[in-house]
């Protein structure tokens, strides 16, 4: 009977539609990203791992489709009113529930692998690099199924059945998927997700329970291979082991748990429904009585009573009912969790953050909009269809009610489900504030939520409710609804080439705000789009109006026939005014966005970029004018967004070969250019490029002046980080043309240049030593002078002494110079600003901040002085008579940025730090060093322009931020800039397409530069001693300083190392420079036992291992031999301060897999560690350490 059950279900769900779009659905999802060549670059498309990972981030969909098919199984008796029927007959209850469920998860199961079929034959297709597909492997497919696909969606239907069956309510059932969400969601903020939350590296704990907790197994998955290579990406599979092994058994366990509770729970002959109290009827004779019509008044009255008690019903039924009250605590949490994992101890740092409105709002705003969209397809249908479903339509319809009243009820407690959850996470945010003494509340900017983003969200309401007018199936009009937000109103629309405003349905700009800034210049766009998009929805509230179905369903097309004839002159005058409205808004929107700016959708931005490199590739040798000296004029507009800059270079050729033309291509339109003794053969509008002829060849070392022009001036709705308000920040890369050929410009990407013909580029040569001895250098210092002008209520700045200031034109101008030559690095301010200003050592260090960002002024001060201290001892005298520190607005994605004598820092990142917790790691500080270090390195002692030249920018300024954070706060720091470091290192290896160079050929890797560089220089501190490095590096800087030409390499690094460091250490320093070596270090076992002298014996047995990376990023294990320190403490290691703490903290050598050494410590130890503060590149720092 039972199969029989079972038979009846599968038949019965496959024929519905529902079966037949799901599948078709995930079929074209599966062709579309297989087509685009889901992967990153050279990673495997159809490698397993890749098939793993987006299968399972895919598994979210599935909840959708197990919810509507459970929803079909198991509420359509209730639907059809024939549950009474079923339960009188010989069906028994085991029969019945899991005949349902299995029914649904087999027919969830198989729509959703129509997504996998897809996927797989996409692989086929001919546009894909044939590099890199592997054969089809049918292996590689089931793996997924067996331990990703039927597992996530056997614990979404336990759950969603559950619900439904016990409950027979949809809301509830709806409620039961958006829970599923949340779980995921909450696992994301732990973790950072790469599909939904942060990529700053987190803890092995938090990887731990969002890998346990996460019900998809993501996070799971995510931890096992977040630290694979892309060799590794493409020859492994997901292991059944670990994390994701228990997360599989938790949740598939805990759903049979689920399963059979319900079971239990479920009641098969009792009806699911109160008994009322009966009412008796006294027998008493009743008149009968003739029937009169009642005359109906009907007012303007009348129908606003009729619609505040419509009203008052519908808000009584969506917001008192449970199912509601579940996603209001659901959220309640999710806002909840959000804000204090960040603020509180959640940056990569455990850092925490001061609870500015600004902040607060962007960590919700987003989880803000998928919760309301989610909830307006859902509810949308359940209140519109509320009385049909109780079959009491009939009735209500026949009422002398009008179509508005109905639909005005049904719409404003539809918009008011977002609104209440914009009320909840506002409370949260400001309760946050109190809590941690942060009272400047913004309250403008918490009610701009209403605005933005409010208005997406009323927009979709009426399309929605639109939608459930015209369809006869409130469950077709969730499908509808949903597929337009998603396909329409996300950036999945840029997917299937749906990249225009006017198109992009609902969507509206994103509108970046800053405490520093104000909202960003995007506004103008973002009004005139909401204007067009709720014109358009109201256009739709009209048609609702008219197509509002009461009485028998007829079809849609004899009611669009009445909706013009029925309508009144009135009504008529304002659609036809909506109209004229929509359209001119979007014409204004379409004048701004193709006409005014230039327009690229992304073909037409690779054909501009194929056109540019066909015809100017020719000039790719013209390579050898470069500047010497600089001065510029450069007049900001803050409030009319623009700015002037008139520039004179002098340029040297430091070719070899004489020049006689020289190309010039833009960055912003130029108004004026010209070469001394040069004329211009052609000037090329389209691309921006000019092409000069000189008079008489330009020699080697000859000079020639150059000059240009431009008002830069944003148009339309084009929007710029540079020229805003309060806080503009101007680089001159940002403007000044490239002279020379941009190869920037050509296509990247090698399977696209292959379809269009073009050759493929000259990438991923190997550097040999040879090619870094002998590369020419193409850049070098210059002088530099500029004057700035700015608004009378602002200060601008530019690197450079200022030597006058003053008043014109209502204006401020100000000149500064350099009397040393400088990196022509430069960029421009203008702000607002509040100063502080102080002489140390006949050095000015000043600083300009928002008046009210002021929390760390005196920490960035101490910071600056102890790093010039150090910095001045170690490594020579600062080259400035000043240094500057000035805030920028927190839209600019790094931390800071050092031009000579003068670094931008960013407000988010610095300024809104919260300190006041001591115990906390001081983020200020150690980004405050890390710039001003940057004076040094970058500056004084800049590279030349090849392969290597991180190490002696970033890799010194690191090393410079950890010898000085130890000299103000212990080992502490040191323990923390190594766990994130490393933790950077191997996680954003991970994503390098390339196969990872040895550190001395790094070529833009920022993982290497900020990451390896870091453990290698503290390494090597601990192999030569600090004093002995810094005299290294002093050495080298001492030698550069004063050249204009960058000739110092990382070949000349190593060598000064060598005539320093042991002979013994010289293999150790090519391992750690000349090849990708990574290590595995812990501590197998340790005890200890008191001796008679009452000192304590310690017996520690380490594992240590160590693995190369050869050219095809294949890991083998190498033989060990080298000092590797290890530490006995009182306490953690990331709790040293002193050397109190520290019982042994002395090198061993150590030659062999399993070593086995005996200490001797004074007092009782509470740890013992193996490179207690990283100085080894290894995957698992945490099992380095072991608490007795």
């Amino acid at each position: 009977m039972l199969n029989k059950a079972i038979l009846f279900e599968i038949k019965y769900q496959l024929k519905q539609r529902a079966f037949l779009l799901f599948s078709i659905l995930f079929l074209l999802f599966g062709l579309q990203l297989g087509n685009l060549g889901y992967k990153q670059a050279n990673g495997i498309y159809n490698s397993s791992q890749s098939i793993s990972e987006i299968t399972a981030i895919f598994t979210l969909g599935s909840v959708f489709i197990i919810m509507f098919f459970t929803i079909n199984g198991v509420l359509r008796d209730k639907l059809y009113n024939i549950q009474n029927i079923i339960f009188s007959t010989s069906v028994k209850k085991h029969q019945y529930f899991w005949s349902q469920f299995i029914g649904v998860f087999l027919m969830s199961s198989l729509a959703f692998s129509m997504f996998l079929v897809g996927f797989g034959i996409t692989t086929l297709f001919p546009n894909l690099d044939p590099e890199l597909v592997n054969s089809f492997q049918l292996s590689h497919y089931l793996w997924s199924i067996l331990i990703i696909v039927l597992p996530n969606i056997f614990i979404c239907t336990s759950i969603i059945f559950s619900v439904s069956i016990l409950s027979k309510n949809n809301v509830a059932t709806y409620v039961s998927a958006i829970l599923i969400y949340v779980l995921y969601f909450l696992c994301s903020i732990f973790l950072n997700s790469p599909v939904m939350a942060q990529s700053t590296p987190v803890s092995a704990d938090s990887y731990a329970l969002a890998a346990l907790f996460d019900p998809f197994a993501l996070s799971a998955m995510f931890e096992q291979t977040q630290f694979w290579t892309t060799f590794q990406k493409n020859t492994m599979s997901l292991s059944f082991s670990g994390h994701f092994m228990w997360n599989r058994i938790l949740w598939i366990s805990l759903s049979f748990v689920v399963l059979l509770v319900s079971y239990k729970l479920f009641s098969f002959r009792k009806s699911q429904q109160k008994i009322k109290k009966v009412i008796k009827i006294q027998n008493e004779n009743i008149e009968a009585y003739a029937y009169q019509a009642v005359k109906v008044n009907i007012t303007n009255k009348s129908h606003k009573n009729a619609f505040f008690s419509l009203l008052r019903l519908e808000l009584k039924n969506v917001f008192k009912s449970l199912p509601f009250i579940g996603v209001l605590i659901l959220w309640a949490v999710i806002v909840f969790i959000e804000i204090l994992s960040r603020i509180n101890e959640g940056g990569a740092y455990n850092d925490s953050l001061y609870p500015a409105t600004n902040l607060l709002l962007e960590l919700f705003t987003m989880p803000l909009t998928a919760l309301s969209l989610i909830l307006i397809v859902f509810y949308s249908g359940e209140i519109v269809w509320r009385e049909r479903n109780l079959k009491f339509s009939g009735i209500i319809d026949s009422t002398p009610t009008s179509n508005s009243a109905f639909y005005l009820s049904k719409l404003v407690a539809l918009i008011l489900l977002p609104c209440i959850l914009m009320v909840v996470g506002i409370l949260i945010a400001i309760g946050f504030q109190i809590a941690f003494g942060y009272y400047d509340f913004e309250f403008l900017q918490y009610l701009s939520l209403v605005y933005y983003p409010g208005i997406s969200f009323l927009f979709f309401s009426l399309m929605a409710l639109f939608i459930q007018c015209v369809v006869k199936n409130k469950y077709l009009g969730m499908g509808i609804t949903g597929l337009i937000i998603i396909f329409f109103g996300t950036t999945f629309s840029s997917v299937i080439h749906i990249e225009h405003p006017l198109l992009r349905i609902g969507n509206l700009p994103n509108l970046n705000y800053t405490n520093m800034n104000g909202f960003n210049g995007i506004t103008s766009a973002y009004n005139h789009l909401a204007l067009y998009w709720l014109a358009f929805g109201s256009i739709l509230t009209f048609l609702s109006f008219k197509l509002w179905q009461r009485g028998v369903i007829s079809k849609i097309s004899s009611r669009i026939k009445q909706v013009f004839s029925n309508s009144s002159k009135q009504a008529l005058l304002i659609v036809s005014a909506l109209v004229l409205l929509f359209v001119s808004s979007g014409a204004t929107v379409f004048y701004n966005t193709n006409i005014v700016d230039e327009y690229k959708t992304l073909s037409d931005d690779l054909n501009f970029r194929e056109a540019y490199e066909r015809k100017f590739k020719k000039y790719e040798y013209i390579d050898g004018l470069f500047p010497i000296k600089m001065e510029t004029k450069v007049d900001l507009f803050p409030s009319e967004s623009k700015y002037n800059v008139e520039a004179t270079y002098v340029l040297k050729h430091k070719g070899e070969i004489a020049l006689n033309e020289m190309i010039v291509t833009e960055k912003e339109v130029l108004s004026n250019i010209s070469f001394e003794n040069a004329s211009l053969i052609e000037h090329d509008t389209k691309f921006g490029v000019y092409i000069f002829r000189f008079e008489s060849p330009i020699q080697p070392n000859d000079e020639v002046v150059f000059k240009y022009a431009l008002e830069k001036q944003l148009k339309g709705f084009e929007t710029s980080n540079n020229i805003v308000n309060n806080g503009s920040y101007i680089m001159n890369r940002d403007f000044k043309p490239s002279l020379r050929y941009r190869t920037g410009m050509e296509i990247s990407n090698a399977n696209e240049r292959e379809r269009r013909g073009l050759p493929k580029r000259l990438e991923g040569e190997e550097v040999t030593d040879d090619h870094i001895q002998n590369t020419n250098s193409i850049l070098g210092r210059i002088h530099y002078e500029t004057i700035v002008s700015t608004e009378s209520n602002q200060i601008a700045l530019a690197s450079g002494e200022l030597i006058k200031e003053w008043k014109e034109n209502n204006r401020n101008y100000y000149h500064y110079t350099s009397d040393n030559l400088i990196m022509p690095i430069v960029g421009y301010f203008s702000a607002n600003y509040d100063t502080q200003k102080t002489n140390y050592n006949g050095i000015s260090i000043e600083q300009y901040f928002h008046p009210s960002h002021d929390f760390n002024i005196d920490r960035i001060e101490e910071s600056i002085i102890e790093t010039l201290d150090y910095c001045t001892e170690n490594f020579g005298a600062y080259p400035f008579n000043h240094i500057r520190v000035a805030e920028i607005p927190g839209h600019w994605g790094f931390g800071g940025f050092a031009h000579p004598s003068t670094i931008s820092m960013t407000e988010d990142r610095l300024y809104f730090v919260d300190l006041r917790d001591a115990s906390s790691f001081d983020l200020v500080a150690k980004r405050t060093i890390h710039e001003v270090a940057h004076q040094w390195f970058g500056h004084i002692l800049a590279p030349k322009n090849i392969d290597g030249g991180s190490i002696f920018v970033e890799g010194f300024a690191k090393y410079t931020e950890a010898v000085v954070m130890e000299k103000m706060y212990g080992k502490s720091a040191i323990w923390e800039l190594s766990r994130n470091s490393n933790k950077r290192y191997f996680t954003f290896r991970a994503y390098d397409a390339n196969i990872e160079p040895p550190l001395y050929k790094v070529d833009g890797q920022s993982y290497l530069a900020y990451g390896k560089s870091f453990t290698v220089m503290t390494a090597l501190r601990d192999l030569i001693g600090e004093e002995t490095l810094n005299k290294v590096i002093k050495k080298l800087a001492d030698k550069h300083r004063d050249k204009v030409e960058l000739e110092v390499t990382t070949l000349e690094f190593l060598n000064a190392l060598y005539r320093v460091a042991e002979p013994e250490h010289h293999a150790l320093i090519d391992d750690w420079f000349k090849k990708v070596i990574t290590y595995d270090l812990s501590i197998e076992d340790s005890s200890y036992k008191l001796l008679s002298d009452g000192t304590y014996e310690i017996s520690v047995k380490v594992k240590s291992k160590r693995f190369k990376v050869s050219d095809t990023g294949e890991m083998t294990p190498i033989s060990i031999n080298e000092p590797i320190k290890i530490g006995v403490f009182n306490t953690h290691p990331s709790n040293v301060k002193d050397d109190d703490s520290m019982l042994y903290y002395e090198s061993n050598q150590i030659s062999q897999e399993l070593t086995e050494i005996k200490i001797n410590v004074k007092e009782k130890p509470s740890y013992i560690a193996i490179d207690p503060f990283g100085t080894r590149s290894d995957e698992n720092f945490t099992d380095n350490t072991m608490q007795y």
